[in-house]
């Protein structure tokens, strides 16, 4: 784990060398319930694009900043996303390798390794598809596999999730506005011993970006499902209204 940290702090800090591309990102995210742990919680995220087309990523996620119904029990950092009692931050280590097969068709490969109080939780391999049409309409595909990488407090090591990410995006030609739909959806493995189904859900990410400046705040609102609930099938969803911005240099 050092050596992947030792790495890739490397390649973030010997940046200048390349052909530069960077990003230093911050959000905050209201939450109408407590499924992230707290009404109120905190996104911060810094990455670099070289020349070659490779990009490193730094975020913490999750960042409490308004109070949880658990505040003084104790921390269970074995649930990632099941239960109110992960109340530590997440942070992700990651890399990518972009390939662009035409002007507008693009393929990417990577890998983001997920911790918690300096824990590794999950293995994320990731695997990308876009096209960039012209008029300045795009089109992605992310698939996500989320691989467990300890057991939970049963002992029993819960199965792969995956993530599949499908966004569209436009950028206004007469107006530095980008606006773009995401549909996340979420199938998750089993997480008791005791129970062979899956948990599955599906989030609705919109979001307005302004694109005028190398600052570009953004609004958002989030529709998600009870993925990260510890009993799936309760029906219990989370609306976030997200203010955030990033700084491109």
């Amino acid at each position: 784990m050092f050596r992947l940290v030792s790495v890739l702090a490397a390649l973030f800090f010997a940046a200048p060398t390349f052909a530069a591309s960077s990003f230093i990102e911050g959000n905050v995210q209201f939450n109408s319930t407590y499924l992230p742990n707290s009404k109120v919680t905190g996104k911060m995220a810094a990455g670099h694009t070289f020349d070659t087309d490779t990009s490193i990523l730094f975020k913490v996620e999750h960042i409490p900043l308004g109070g949880t119904p658990y505040t003084d029990s104790p921390h269970h950092h074995d649930d990632v996303y099941f239960g109110h009692s992960a109340k530590a931050p997440l942070v992700t280590l990651g890399v990518e390798q972009k390939f662009a097969l035409s002007r507008n068709f693009w393929l990417a490969a990577g890998y983001q390794h997920l911790m918690q109080l300096g824990e590794t939780m999950q293995y994320r391999p990731l695997f990308k598809i876009g096209f960039d049409f012209d008029e300045g309409i795009s089109l992605s595909h992310r698939t996500r596999a989320e691989i467990y990488a300890k057991h939970n407090r049963w002992g029993y090591k819960p199965d792969i999730d995956y993530r599949f990410d499908n966004k569209i995006a436009y950028q206004f030609k007469t107006h530095p506005v980008k606006i773009h739909y995401n549909n996340v959806y979420f199938m998750g493995g089993s997480y008791y011993p005791w129970y062979t189904g899956s948990y599955n859900s599906m989030d609705h990410e919109f979001r307005l970006t302004l694109t005028k400046y190398a600052f570009q705040p953004y609004f958002e609102y989030k529709s998600q499902g009870n993925f990260r609930h510890p009993y799936g099938n309760t029906g219990v969803t989370n609306s976030a209204f997200v203010v955030g911005g990033s700084y491109h240099f």
